[in-house]
Parts: C-alpha cells; structure tokens; sequence
C-alpha cells in the first residue's frame, strides 16, 4: 500500500466542514489545486492538511476529491480538466455537493471512474454516504476509513432518491411537528408541554418502526375509525382551515402509501365544516 499521501483535492473556499472534521487528513492529502496557488496554499493552511500546487502537479494522485460552494463546482472541474490527466484508473469524486457521479459524465468518458459522496448529520461519529463506480467507490471507502469515518454506500445514481429521503425525514417533518405542536396549544397547553407531547409521540411511532416496520403503524387512520377522524377533520376545521387541510391530505397520503384503503377519507372530505368565522369582539370581556 502506497505510504505518501495519494488523495488530491481540487477546490474553492470555504470547502466543506466535514472535510476539516477528518482526523485523518493530513496523513491521506497531498497536493490541493485552486483558482490560483494563494487560493490554494490558503486552503491547505486551513484544513491543516495536503500542500499547494498547480493542476499539472497532480501527477502521482489516483483519488482526486472536489469540494467548494456549489457555485464553484463548474469552474472547479473544468480545473481538474485542465490537468490534462491521464484518467484511466483514477476516480473523480464530488464531496458533499448537491451533484452526483451523473455530472461527471465528461470524467467518465475520459475513462475515470466517478463518484459523490456526503456527510451525514446527527451521528457522533463521522458518517458519509457514497454512490458512483465501484473503483471510485473503493477509493472512497480506502480514504474514508483511513480517516476514521464510515461509509454507507448507496445503489449507483440513487443518491437524489437517498436525498429525498433525508427530506422525508427533516425538511418535510418539521411542519408536521410543528402541525402537532399547534394542536396541542391550540387544545390549551403551553409550549414547552406541547413540545414534549410531540417529541415522545415521535419517539414511540420510532420504536414501533423498528420493531415492526409497517406494521407498527398505530392510530385511528390504520384502524380506520371513522367517527374518531370525522371528530378530527370537524375540529381541525373549526380552529384553522389550513391544519385541517394538511391533516387530511397528508393522512389521505399516508393509507395511499401503506397500501390501505382510502376512499372513505375522502368521504369524510365532504363533511368538513367552513371554517368558523368569529364575530367582531368575540372573546372580549
């Protein structure tokens, strides 16, 4: 096994965080290339890791990892391309970047194998995902693992189906949360306790998950009681139209997804009361 630093990195600041976080970096970088070699020496000063050089100067590299704002990511490959390289046997790899292995195509043809890989959040230790060539991705896991991270590695060019996945599970769960934590202000409890409501909700819905996967879905909508979600659907509709509106949809979504049946939600659809309009005054003493 090669002993010298092996990893090349092309790059715009700021790069990643993650990279930074790497305990071992500094024994696996060699030679980092940017817009210019004070970008460059700037950025190996930074990441306490690797040293300036040009794009011709990446000769003895054979994992060459890309990381900078999104915006730069164009100007950064067409700098790997202005190496002029021999790219048979090395792998290109976008680290932490909206892109994947499919937007190195020109790399591929060149005859580099291709791959991206990601951090991933709420871990204490370091973990990444990865999808892209099995070479590139043997690279990345070498290097991953030297540096005391872990690799999950996704099917090739899945990563956009992986990405919507964190999606499901923070970007589109927060109104959720937040539509049950109004619910429960709304039914007269105070912030903090309807905080807590709703965090240990989501802690047994988790529990059940991991027991039972889909059979541990619980609940009035599994059940299929009627009465109760009508009582739901009419209250919701009384306090604000749009949490009724959101329940209902997503509940309706929901028995979609989990193969159940759901024509009598869309029944109680029809039921669903305006929402109540208080008179001027209303509630003032």
């Amino acid at each position: 096994m090669k002993l010298s630093p092996w990893v090349g990195l092309f790059a715009a600041g700021p790069v990643s965080p993650a990279l930074a976080r790497l305990p071992g970096l500094h024994a696996q970088l060699g030679p980092v290339t940017a817009a210019s070699l004070r970008v460059a020496s700037r950025i190996a000063n930074g990441l306490k890791a690797g040293h300036h050089a040009t794009p011709q100067n990446m000769g003895d590299v054979s994992l060459f990892l890309v990381s900078g704002p999104e915006s730069a990511l164009p100007g950064l490959l067409e700098l790997a391309q202005s190496a002029n390289l021999d790219w048979s046997k090395r792998a290109i790899v976008l680290f932490d970047s909206r892109l994947d292995s499919h937007d190195l195509a020109g790399f591929a043809q060149l005859g580099a194998e291709v791959a991206s890989v990601d951090p991933l959040d709420g871990f204490s230790d370091l973990r990444f995902c990865a999808e892209g060539d099995p070479l590139a991705l043997r690279k990345v896991k070498r290097f991953l693992t030297a540096c005391q991270g872990y690799l999950y590695v996704l099917e090739p060019g899945k990563k956009q189906v992986f990405s919507a996945g964190l999606a499901f599970t923070g970007t589109l769960a927060t109104p959720l949360l937040a539509a049950a934590v109004d619910c429960f202000r709304k039914a007269g409890l105070d912030p903090k306790d309807a905080a807590v409501i709703a965090e240990r909700t989501l802690l047994l819905m988790l529990r059940a998950w991991q027991k039972a996967g889909r059979q541990g879905w619980m609940g009035v909508l599994p059940q299929r009681d009627l009465e109760a979600v009508r009582r739901q659907l009419a209250a919701l509709g009384e306090e604000n139209s749009i949490l009724g509106e959101y329940f209902s949809q997503t509940a309706y979504m929901a028995l979609e997804l989990f193969g159940h049946d759901s024509e009598w939600l869309r029944e109680l659809e029809d039921e669903a009361p305006a929402p109540a309009t208080k008179a001027a005054g209303a509630g003032k003493p």
